[in-house]
């Protein structure tokens, strides 16, 4: 022992047995009352006493105890005197049982009045099961439920320990949750599993509060590019461009993930900072990703120059991505597979039924995956076997119901559709029965139907793989490109041309023969 640690040991005031009365014997009581095991009692004391004896030898008042002063000492290097007699283990305070039974004894403290904190614990652990009891109503699985309660004890848990009232929730609040090394008594999630699985459990938490006013909306604002920050860029393509609402989805969603690298402030947008972003996309994205980032970055750009916002020439800060018409084919699937994909659905169950209804709209008439998620009961003429839909031009097209699609819809709406108050045809199979929130969910179906059907040739594996399959069928079958573009409902010819490379019967009457007369092998 040097002399400075030696010093220190000599100052510090030598503890009695008295340092733990009463509160180690009413701690174990506690433990009985909240239902530990005897075996597993024994190992609570020594963690207790420890602090006890730092915290005598600190000078600090137990009741002045508070989440600061116990990761000091967590922390401490330890030269505690142990009373005479006490035969607990010291040094091992960085230890995740020795921290974790450590709060225990805090939290007992609290419940018996010694400690003060702001954060009524069981107040708030009702507000978790008046949530979970919602949860219920909307339909959740029980496991699903109990996965919620502990995702949401977890983080009372952890406000109670920082002392953090529910109504001081916010978003700097969630994010600390959200990367905290884990000691909650009760509780342990390693930070990548939290972040993967329990952080979307407590936001839903968190705007459940909001709802019904226990958290200020306001308070949540601080959230990187919020929904309501770009309702006025949504409103502006509606009312200004005049196109449909899935491709306004599309902008937004772009916008939103961009906006978390822009500068809150569009007035300090310039042209290297816009450019740099472009380029740090183009590192890990596809090109039609970047095609399609670059043209929502830049009708944002121009919805800020109409509003002053930012200068109209920012525009042209953006770099354009090369873009070669009829440069690939179109991405297909044999008509054999088509059916193989459809042929997998499990008829036995809702779900079942309800992807099989989506297949059949995809394959047979070539609906765009928007087509079918905003698709609504009253578009369907059941009367004179028609379905209206609109796409992204607003043009309402009627369109012949084929025999299979319309007993594929009519069955999975008899029998199979959540009873739920909403004019959508596809609702979500598990709670929240609620309509699709976006297209992306059509492609889903897609992809998992491929899967369960084993088609692996397929390089494009969302909703447009069987939009361009029946599109190539109907030309292999003899169909012309008028038809197929009428089908398509395509507005101009040339967005049809496309599928000239795929017509291989056509291909081959204007095919030269090879010189010389030899075949090309």
């Amino acid at each position: 022992m040097s002399e400075q640690t030696a010093t220190r040991v000599q100052a510090a005031p030598v503890p009695t047995p008295s340092v733990f009365e009463p509160l180690i014997p009413e701690f174990l009581a506690y433990l009985r009352r909240l239902g530990l095991s005897e075996r597993s009692i024994p190992n609570f004391p020594g963690p207790a006493k420890h602090l006890l004896v730092w915290l005598h030898a600190k000078r600090i008042d137990v009741n002045a105890l508070d989440i600061d002063t116990v990761r000091r000492f967590f922390a401490h290097e330890c030269h505690c005197v142990r009373p005479p007699g006490e035969r607990y283990q010291n040094r091992l305070q960085r230890s995740r049982d020795f921290q974790s039974r450590t709060l225990q004894f805090v939290r007992f403290l609290e419940d018996s009045g010694r400690v003060s904190n702001p954060m009524a614990l069981d107040a708030a652990l009702e507000r978790v099961e008046d949530f979970v009891r919602y949860l219920g109503e909307q339909g959740y699985a029980v496991g699903t439920v109990d996965h919620y309660r502990y995702s949401c004890r977890h983080f009372v848990a952890w406000l109670h320990q920082y002392r953090t009232p529910l109504a001081a929730v916010d978003e700097g609040v969630m994010a600390r949750f959200g990367n905290h090394d884990c000691i909650c008594p009760g509780f342990f999630t390693l930070r990548a599993e939290r972040s993967r699985h329990c952080m979307g459990h407590v936001r839903r938490f968190v705007k459940f509060l909001a709802a019904n006013g226990v958290i200020l909306r306001g308070t949540m604002a601080a959230r990187p590019a919020p929904e309501d920050s770009l309702a006025s860029f949504r409103e502006w393509l509606r009312r200004h461009r005049g196109i449909g609402e899935q491709t306004i989805f599309d902008h937004v969603r772009q916008i939103r993930e961009l906006l978390a690298v822009l500068k809150a402030d569009p007035g300090q947008y310039d042209a290297a900072l816009i450019r740099r972003v472009v380029l740090q996309r183009v590192e890990r994205a596809s090109r039609t990703s970047v095609q399609r980032m670059t043209g929502s970055l830049r009708m944002y750009l121009r919805f800020l120059a109409s509003t002053g916002a930012c200068p109209a020439s920012l525009v042209h800060a953006i770099p354009t991505v090369p873009r070669w018409r009829l440069a690939t084919l179109p991405r297909y699937i044999l008509q054999d597979d088509v059916e193989l994909v459809i042929a997998s659905c499990d008829l036995t169950t809702p779900r079942g039924l309800r992807d099989r209804a989506i297949l059949l709209l995809l394959s047979r008439l070539a609906l765009r995956a928007g087509d079918v998620a905003h698709l609504r009961l009253h578009d369907i003429d059941w009367d004179r076997a028609l379905i209206k839909v609109s796409g992204k031009s607003k043009r309402v097209v009627a369109l012949p119901l084929p025999q299979d699609v319309g007993d594929a819809l009519s069955t999975y709406i008899e029998h199979a559709r959540p009873a739920v108050d909403a004019d959508k045809v596809f609702i979500r199979a598990i709670a929240p029965f609620q309509p699709f929130s976006d297209a992306s969910a059509i492609g889903s179906v897609v992809r998992d139907a491929l899967k369960r059907a084993g088609v692996r040739n397929a390089h494009l594996r969302g909703a447009h793989l069987l939009r361009h399959s029946a599109a190539t069928h109907m030309l292999r079958s003899g169909a012309t490109l008028e038809a197929v573009g009428a089908v398509l409902r395509h507005r101009s010819p040339e967005t049809t041309a496309i599928y000239a490379k795929v017509d291989t019967s056509m291909l081959a009457q204007v095919v030269q023969p090879w010189i010389g007369g030899a075949t090309c092998r």
